[in-house]
């Protein structure tokens, strides 16, 4: 798909899979609300062959859509001087390697101390003048890549992605004990734990909640293991693991010893996902922290 960026505007040039649908019918293809949809009408905002028409025409081979997608937003955190780690970017997309103890957000738009604060004074610096997406999130204590969304367009669409499994993250833990096999799946409902407000345990009442987990070392008392999720669940990695009897380093909330290492050792390692606009195949690497590196040479 050939699609190339014009002052505000993304310009589609049509091809043989988009063709034959209306414009309406490409703009819900990336998941836009109907309240964007009117906005973008209304506007007028998307023009098809430097023309401002009806939502209803049909695109055709070769046709120019033209969507306003870069125009200038107030960025809506509190804007703050915090080191990045970045490991992917372009005029859609933001990845960031997340270091271990700084929160993704603050509990409110005003406050600091996490990293779209970071990121809001990146994109300050820059002259990047969009709002803060970031598309998903890690518990305080995990380190690991997180993916930022620049544009309402890509946003949108990867939210949905999210939603339906579409984009694949791989984990990376130590863990208590020797593992007596070498890779398997958890499939166990978490819930709520009534007796401590922040834990969740396995519970037949719970939500379905499916890891996959596959020993990539084993040392002397504890592992190092590959994980990947099927479903996003409160502290899944956390409460699967120790359920089979093998909690993180660290966790002293679901009973890992903290001799080793002061935090949950838990990184998110890998991301793999199409690119919402382009949509070539991107695979991110994070690399591990040195507290997590320092347990396996």
């Amino acid at each position: 798909m050939t699609v190339i960026r014009e002052k505000e505007y993304l310009i589609f040039t049509i091809n043989q899979e988009q063709a034959n649908q209306t414009i309406r019918d490409f703009l819900q293809g990336y998941h836009l609300s109907r309240k964007k949809i009117h906005e973008l009408y209304m506007n007028k905002k998307v023009t098809l062959n430097g023309q401002v028409v009806s939502f209803e025409q049909v695109l055709h081979l070769s046709d120019q859509l033209a969507i306003a997608v870069f125009e200038e937003e107030a960025v809506d955190f509190v804007a703050q001087k915090i080191p990045l780690d970045i490991l992917y970017e372009d005029d859609h997309l933001l990845v960031i390697n997340k270091p271990a103890g700084l929160m993704v957000h603050p509990d409110q738009k005003d406050g600091i101390g996490t990293l779209v604060n970071g990121v809001a004074n990146y994109y300050q610096e820059r002259g990047i003048k969009h709002r803060v997406r970031y598309i998903h999130r890690l518990d305080t204590e995990t380190s690991g890549g997180i993916i930022f969304a620049k544009t309402y367009l890509a946003h949108s669409l990867m939210d949905y992605w999210l939603s339906e499994k579409k984009i694949r993250r791989w984990y990376l833990a130590l863990v208590s004990g020797t593992l007596k096999t070498k890779k398997g799946k958890i499939e166990a409902p978490i819930g709520k734990d009534r007796h401590h407000n922040a834990r969740r345990r396995v519970n037949p009442r719970g939500d379905y909640a499916l890891t996959y987990y596959e020993l990539k070392e084993q040392y002397k008392g504890y592992a190092l293991i590959e994980l990947e999720l099927k479903t996003g669940r409160t502290h899944q990695i956390r409460v699967h693991m120790s359920h089979l009897g093998y909690p993180l380093l660290g966790d002293h909330l679901y009973g890992g010893k903290k001799d080793k290492i002061k935090r949950q050792a838990l990184h998110s390692a890998r991301i793999e996902m199409l690119h919402p606009i382009t949509k070539e195949q991107l695979t991110i690497f994070a690399p591990l922290p040195k507290d997590m590196r320092q347990l396996i040479k």
